[in-house]
Order: C-alpha cells, then sequence, then structure tokens
C-alpha cells in the first residue's frame, strides 16, 4: 500500500508540474488507456469495472472540452469541442450498452487526436529551440489556417 502512495504522489507532481500543453497529451494517454481497460472489461463480463473505466473516460473528454480556448482557437477549438462532444456522446452509449466496437473506433480517432498534438508540440519546441518565435513575421503572410492555431488551452 504504501509504494502505492509512492506512484499516485510522483504522479499527482507531474500533473501539478507540467505545461498545459503537456497536460492535453496526458489527458489523451489517460483516456485512451481508460477505454482499453474498459474494453478488456467488457470482453471478460466484468460490467462494474468497465463500466467505472468507461466513466473515467467521458470525464476525461469533459476535461477536454473545458480546456478548449475559443477566444485564441476560433474555429479549431469549435471543431474540436464537436469532435471531444461526439466521442463522449459514444463513449455514454457504448457504456450503457457495452459494446465495444464503437469504443475501439473512438480509441484509434483519439490516438489520431494525440499523435497530431504530439507532432505540434514537437514542432513548436524545435522552433523554440531554433529561436524563431513568429513575431519578426508579417501575421498576414500565414496561411489563413496557421493563424487560428493555439496549442494552449
Amino acid at each position: 500500500m504504501q509504494k502505492n502512495l509512492g506512484v499516485k504522489d510522483y504522479q499527482s507532481m507531474q500533473i501539478l508540474s507540467a505545461k498545459p500543453e503537456k497536460l492535453i497529451l496526458m489527458l489523451y494517454d489517460g483516456a485512451i488507456r481508460f477505454i482499453q481497460q474498459g474494453i478488456k472489461a467488457i470482453e471478460k463480463n466484468n460490467i462494474e469495472v468497465s463500466h467505472n473505466n468507461l466513466v473515467r473516460s467521458q470525464d476525461i473528454m469533459v476535461e477536454l472540452m473545458a480546456s478548449l480556448n475559443f477566444e485564441k482557437g476560433g474555429e479549431l477549438a469549435a471543431n474540436l469541442f464537436r469532435i471531444y462532444e461526439f466521442m463522449h456522446y459514444t463513449l455514454v452509449q457504448a457504456n450503457v450498452k457495452k459494446e465495444t466496437e464503437p469504443l475501439i473506433r473512438i480509441s484509434d480517432q483519439l490516438k489520431r487526436l494525440r499523435e497530431s498534438w504530439a507532432q505540434a508540440l514537437k514542432k513548436e519546441e524545435i522552433e523554440k529551440a531554433n529561436g524563431v518565435t513568429g513575431q519578426d513575421e508579417d501575421p498576414d503572410s500565414k496561411p489563413k489556417s496557421a493563424k487560428n492555431i493555439k496549442l494552449t488551452g
């Protein structure tokens, strides 16, 4: 039990000290993990464990929706909200019906979103390391879609 407390403390410190951009990756990872655990529990006919894991993944989807900054994110934030909302609805329905197929689809979609987010963060880190801040650029020279992309919140 004591060992488990140490792990929980470490995980709590990781979350509290993480940058907002990294927290999104952690939320994606958690949602994927809980969905996978829910699928396994459904396959084993363990209703309570599947329910608990799927509720946790639903909670993460709500957190992802709440983390969006519509002022800075514009159309991208609105589109992500709709995607998260659809995923949340699908998770709820799959939980009620104990169906694995929709869960597999949502997990795959989350993996793609996570990979896209990780690539965007990596690109931003490389640009910062190379001293590219975007401040010297003419804002009108960027493609219109790039103006709306913000990596925070």
